[in-house]
């Protein structure tokens, strides 16, 4: 008989081998339907698979050459299978496991620095604490953080993200990293952002985008739906749905995937609660032409409803 180390690993294996199939371009129904029953077997089986699907997730990072986003399974949003063992450890850092503080998926982080300035992290964040006679240098290296700013005009507070730099003129505001996207929002205060050659001040209820190295032009925003997260909600004004499920996608585990393109651009208003997303998802699923495909709790489809 087999021991009991042998035993997990022989599931960690079939979990590994699941989540490689079905992030392959030629997967088939079929094999989706199978993984979803292997994983009902046994909630070893569910748990295994949650863990192999994280290590993937290392990858999901790795953009796709334009070819492969438009062949034609669903499927194409999915990374190069090989990545899922070959590449996932090598990416550790990118997933900021090192990173002074951090936040898992689904995760927010309260944090008090030793000045009184305070981090919110939303989830999947990451950021390194600098302090020094002189300054203080927040790195922001993935996600979303919203910064209480205690005010030390000896001690410029500032916020780095890729080529972008965000400095407290005493204030409330948030910055985001989100793939090559970075944005700040301003809460309270004014902000004095600098890119790689531009720069602008922000007061509050402005926000900026960072985006092709370059900061876009200032806009007015609602900070207090701007920045929902913080209160346990997201709100949505005529959001594509690809947007939407993005968002989503940063507290929920699993993926919450598009099958029909012409999905990718419907508008979505509303609020979620975080604490009860698959509610959201319901009240999604009613109020527009779409039917979301269970095939695990780990992995839903949204597809085109057919109409009677």
């Amino acid at each position: 008989m087999s021991s009991p180390e042998d035993r997990q690993e022989q599931i960690e294996h079939i979990a590994q081998r699941w989540v490689v199939r079905l992030t392959s371009d030629n997967v088939q129904p079929g094999d989706v339907e199978a993984a979803r029953a292997w994983c009902e077997e046994h909630p070893e089986h569910r748990q295994a698979f949650v863990a192999a699907r994280r290590l993937w997730q290392l990858s999901a990072h790795v953009a796709l050459p334009e070819t492969r986003r438009r062949a034609r399974p669903i499927w194409r949003w999915a990374t190069a299978a090989v990545l899922v063992l070959a590449v996932g450890l090598g990416l550790a850092r990118h997933a900021a496991w090192d990173a002074d503080y951090r936040t898992a998926q689904g995760e927010q982080r309260r944090i008090e620095l030793e000045d009184g300035s305070r981090i919110l992290l939303d989830a999947g964040s990451a950021v390194d604490v600098a302090f020094s006679a002189d300054g203080r240098a927040i790195t922001l290296r993935k996600g979303v953080a919203l910064f209480e700013v205690a005010h030390d005009p000896s001690r410029p507070f500032r916020v780095l993200a890729g080529e972008v730099s965000a400095t407290a003129l005493g204030t409330v505001y948030a910055v985001g990293r989100l793939g090559d996207a970075i944005e700040v929002t301003v809460a309270q205060g004014r902000v004095a952002v600098k890119g790689a050659a531009d720069r602008a001040t922000l007061v509050a209820g402005e926000q900026v985008a960072w985006l092709g190295g370059a900061l876009g032009a200032k806009l007015e925003v609602d900070t207090d739906k701007a920045l929902a997260w913080r209160h346990g909600r997201l709100v949505f004004e005529m959001a594509p749905l690809a947007d939407v499920l993005a968002r989503l996608q940063r507290y929920r585990p699993g993926y919450l995937l598009i099958g029909d393109d012409k999905l990718r651009d419907l508008k979505v208003s509303g609020t979620f609660q975080l604490d009860r997303l698959d509610e959201g998802l319901a009240a999604l699923e009613q109020a527009f032409p779409l039917k979301i495909q269970r095939y695990t709790d780990y992995l839903l489809v949204l597809d085109a409803r057919s109409l009677p």
